[in-house]
């Protein structure tokens, strides 16, 4: 009887030897919460094989926990982004598992990976900057981690201060710096009232002014000397206002689209013999972030 012995031998293929070549980088996205566009932060990654032979490996960003993320929440803003690469090149593929990426060097050569974070789901953060601490590694395909430490990655939503205002039951929309609506008292009659609704939203705090031209009066178009028009009275949220100077009041709006509603009455006083024609003033709303 022959007996035949077989010895099969398996052995590892060598381990790549690819790196990043500079340690430590911040992914910056300028943040406007109010703007009808989606934020971008981009950042390029360097990497080395040090090997003669090509060689294909894994980058990987990582969360705290070492855990692949494809998408992460920046701390304390509620404003979601999603992570992804675009080299535009058969070198950088996708893989199953968002967050990782798969990448083929040359021997003896760098490449440059380009890394994006991109806003996915918007809020109103506080202004300021907001932190989101990452970590980039570079394993063989498979492996579970690597000898070396892994680079930190920094992602910054810089959240850029806004005040902005709408006048409802005036034309116009939300906007920034000084507002003039028109609003038509009509017929003059003694004590008549009409009220609109401030909308007001910010990120932060805001200074909102007020100014009448005329000082609180309104006074005939192209008017004749020595013609005092009429009195008129503002109150804001039921306080009244000194017309007869600079006005100014700090807001705290809900971190929201929506913000928050003032209104904003103005009455006339008594009005007495006038000649015919119509009366005017000027009232300049201005919101500020602060």
């Amino acid at each position: 009887m022959a007996l035949f012995v077989l010895t099969l031998a398996v052995g590892r293929a060598a381990a790549c030897d690819v790196t990043l070549v500079a340690a430590g980088a911040t992914m910056r996205l300028d943040y406007d919460a109010f703007a009808f566009s989606r934020t971008v932060g981009r950042q390029n990654f360097e990497l080395e094989n040090r090997d003669k032979d090509a060689c294909t490996v894994d980058l990987l960003l990582l969360n705290a926990e070492r855990l692949p993320v494809g998408d992460a929440v920046i701390p304390d803003t509620d404003v979601r982004v999603a992570f992804s690469s675009r080299a535009g090149s058969a070198a950088v593929a996708t893989t199953a598992t968002p967050g990782i990426w798969r990448i083929t060097m040359a021997g003896n050569g760098r490449m440059t990976v380009p890394l994006e974070a991109l806003v996915t789901q918007d809020a109103v953060p506080e202004a300021g900057d907001h932190a989101l601490d990452l970590m980039l590694d570079v394993r063989d395909i498979g492996a579970p981690a690597t000898n070396t430490a892994p680079a930190p990655v920094r992602v910054l939503l810089s959240a850029v201060p806004r005040a902005q205002m709408n006048i409802a039951g005036a034309a116009g929309t939300f906007g920034e710096g000084s507002t003039v609506s028109h609003i038509d008292f009509g017929i003059l009659a003694s004590d008549a009232t009409r009220s609109v609704f401030l909308q007001v939203r910010a990120n932060t705090t805001a200074r909102l002014t007020i100014d009448s031209a005329h000082r609180g009066r309104l006074l005939l178009k192209d008017k004749r000397d020595g013609d005092e028009g009429f009195p008129y009275q503002a109150r804001l949220r039921g306080e009244e206002i000194d017309l007869t100077r600079h006005w100014e009041q700090v807001i705290e709006a809900p971190r929201s689209a929506a913000g928050m509603s003032i209104p904003l009455e103005l009455r006339l006083g008594t009005v007495g013999p006038h000649v015919a024609g119509d009366y005017e003033d000027v009232l300049t709303l201005e919101i500020s972030a602060l």
